[in-house]
């Protein structure tokens, strides 16, 4: 055997030790390889970007096994990633985040430049055990700086919401339209309390209550009995078919207002609506359907989502909307549309007007699509982030004392155990219980 085989990818190429050989398919899964500077990023058409959540991955691989070995030069190599990490990231209001740009790193498909709520958690944990090693004391500042970042409201492009009762949401992205990623957020929470306990700092226990309100206020509504399972966020897509009967019907306008939160416009950048008039308009001709997708969250449940859409027409003429009837896909993001049912008929008078028209639940409820098998790790199907959602709901039960989380908890720890007896999932592709690397290097 090469001295070289015990390494995963090219950190000997960087002067870095070995990975941990036992979590190989996770790697193989990210694609990680390491810059030149030593942080971790992925290849996407032949450039090695930096990808803003693999450096925790790693520092947090080299902290492992520089407690399991003492090896102090395990301990220096999470320094050196963390110190390249820091050399990526920037002020951005009150805190320091690392950006994630489609200009910059090809790592992710969402537009534009912004910061995850998710990644930066992740740095907060890792920094967080950083502190307890000898010589590391410089990461103290950056730690408060990645903290703040957390409490950034949305509407300066933050990642931080706030509920009716004065709870927190951190979300996984800056977006006035509610997202509400439920792993990202939980997991942000737990490792807010780790540092609350390091610390004992008020301000950071003060962060991780108001996060535990939130969670609090919203968890029934990621809730899936029927499929035994749980949301992974509160948005979603909705198909709305629109039929005119006699003459053509333009489309000029297409909105989406969540009560509560607010009313977001077609052809605006990151608007839930924005996507559907990429011309401008959409033509309605008589006996040709035309589909429109938009966003909806289940945010402002029980009060429906509305969809405006502003209208011309030559002639009075009617105009026929229907909602498609979405089905659960385990190997899927967003769910599947069989059929469509109506919704309303207008009688849409000559000239220009305004539809209103409100999305019941009883008929969106796989908007918000549930958890899904479309993660793939050494060749396996897997359902990580249900599993993430009850263990990190554990956490919080087990500091907090929650009767309502404990109750969640309690109810998604069973669902696994019904998935063999569902439908949905009778598909040898899909591993129904939970993945473990070790049972699959």
């Amino acid at each position: 055997m090469n001295a070289t085989d015990i390494y995963v990818t090219n950190e000997y190429e960087v002067s870095l030790p070995p990975l941990s050989t036992e979590r190989k398919s996770v790697w193989d899964y990210y694609r990680l390889e390491f810059l030149p500077n030593g942080y971790p990023g992925r290849r996407t058409d032949g450039t090695l970007f930096a990808h803003p959540i693999y450096g925790p991955y790693v520092i947090a691989d080299y902290l492992i096994q520089y407690r399991r070995t003492k090896d102090p030069g395990y301990l220096d190599a999470a320094c050196r990633v963390a110190d390249a990490a820091l050399d990526h990231m920037e002020s951005f209001h009150d805190g320091l985040v690392f950006m994630y740009s489609e200009e910059k790193a090809k790592v992710s498909s969402k537009k534009g430049t912004w910061y995850s709520g998710l990644t930066q958690s992740r740095y907060i944990d890792v920094f967080t055990k950083l502190l307890t090693k000898p010589g590391t004391e410089r990461f103290r500042e950056p730690l408060s700086g990645i903290l703040s970042s957390l409490t950034i409201p949305v509407e300066k492009g933050g990642v931080a919401r706030t509920t009716s009762d004065g709870g927190l949401i951190i979300e996984e992205y800056p977006a006035l339209f509610p997202d509400c990623t439920l792993n990202g957020w939980t997991t942000a929470t737990c490792i807010i309390k780790d540092l609350a306990t390091t610390s004992g700092d008020e301000f950071v226990w003060d962060i991780f209550s108001r996060s535990v309100r939130g969670i609090e206020s919203l968890i029934s509504l990621y809730d899936v009995p029927e499929l035994a399972t749980s949301r992974y966020k509160l948005e979603g897509h909705a198909i709305l078919r629109l039929v005119a009967s006699d003459a053509s019907v333009e489309i000029r306008d297409c909105r989406v207002e969540i009560p509560g939160t607010g009313t977001f416009e077609a052809n605006v950048g990151g608007d839930p609506a924005g996507e559907v008039l990429k011309d401008g308009y959409v033509t309605v001709s008589p006996g040709r359907a035309e589909v429109l997708k938009v966003s909806l969250s289940r945010f402002s449940w029980p009060t429906p989502n509305r969809v405006l859409l502003r209208v011309f027409a030559p002639e009075n003429v009617q105009l026929t909307v229907s909602l498609g009837d979405a089905e659960y896909n385990p190997l899927a993001t967003v769910p599947r549309v069989r059929s469509y049912q109506v919704l309303r008929e207008f009688a849409v008078n000559e000239g220009e007007s305004l539809i209103e028209l409100e999305i019941p639940w009883t008929a969106a409820e796989m908007i918000s699509h549930p958890t899904n098998f479309v993660k793939k790790i050494a060749g396996r199907q897997v359902n990580q982030y249900h599993f993430i959602h009850v263990d990190t709901l554990a956490k919080i039960v087990a500091q907090t004392g929650s009767d309502v989380l404990r109750y969640y908890h309690d109810r998604w720890k069973l669902y696994p155990s019904r998935w063999p007896e569902l439908p949905p999932y009778q598909d040898d592709r899909l591993t129904l219980e939970r993945f473990d690397v070790n049972k699959h290097k």
